[in-house]
């Protein structure tokens, strides 16, 4: 055997013996893997944060599914939303018409022409909520805190405002016809403009607020305190004009 042959046949077994691995391994060494199509989808916004405080984890669980789909939905008409935490939510639009949000705690909530007719809100946190335009009519208002609230062009016709606090709220040009409010503290309060006609104002405080041009014919405002109020062009439970 010639000197060739000898180092060609060592040569020749190593390359079958060799290559088949190289051909199978250099894929793993050199290949990056292929991202998964979920890992390259923009993850969605997710939805606000909403939260009840009901003591009965089923009652709660079946409470929060409720919140989400209310907020996504923007619709609870008759829901049972008592105690609930939607503070600092923008729900302008909402309807929540014959809701009950007894307790609820909507602080800085934004409720732009909401429907919140014949709804339950007895004490209830609405701490600078924006309720511009809303509909609480025939609304259960009672003991509500609604201080430095914004109600302007609000329709609370035949509401309950009884012992409420609308300390510094804004009631601009509201609808407050025949509202019962026996008890309210509505000091420094804005009612530029308002209608109050025939409410029950007994017993409310309305020292230095702004009264100006409100409509208060046929009111009832026996022991309601109005030191410092402005009254200029008011129209008074009698029919006159305060000049």
């Amino acid at each position: 055997m010639t000197i060739v042959s000898r180092l060609l046949i060592p040569t020749v077994i190593a390359f079958v013996f060799l290559v088949p691995g190289v051909y199978w391994l250099l894929p793993t060494l050199v290949r990056s893997p292929i991202p998964r199509s979920d890992s390259l989808a923009v993850p969605a916004t997710p939805p606000p944060e909403v939260r009840t405080k009901h003591p009965n984890p089923f009652v709660a669980r079946s409470q929060q599914r409720l919140l989400e789909q209310t907020v996504q939905t923007l619709t609870c008409i008759q829901c049972d939303l008592r105690g609930v935490d939607l503070s600092h939510l923008d729900l302008s639009n909402i309807d929540l018409h014959q809701a009950n949000l007894s307790r609820a705690t909507l602080d800085s909530t934004v409720l732009i022409n909401a429907i919140l007719s014949d709804a339950r809100l007895t004490r209830a946190n609405l701490t600078q909520a924006n309720l511009w335009g809303a509909d609480l009519q025939d609304a259960d208002l009672s003991g509500v805190n609604l201080d430095r609230g914004q109600l302007l062009s609000a329709s609370l016709a035949h509401a309950n405002l009884s012992d409420a606090s609308l300390q510094e709220a804004e009631l601009r040009d509201a609808d407050l016809r025949s509202v019962k409010a026996t008890g309210a503290n509505l000091s420094n309060a804005s009612l530029y403009g308002a209608i109050l006609r025939h409410a029950d104002l007994s017993g409310v405080n309305f020292s230095n607020a702004d009264l100006r041009y409100a409509d208060l014919l046929g009111a009832d405002l026996t022991g309601a305190d109005l030191s410092n109020a402005q009254l200029e062009w008011a129209t008074m439970p009698d029919g006159t004009v305060n000049r």
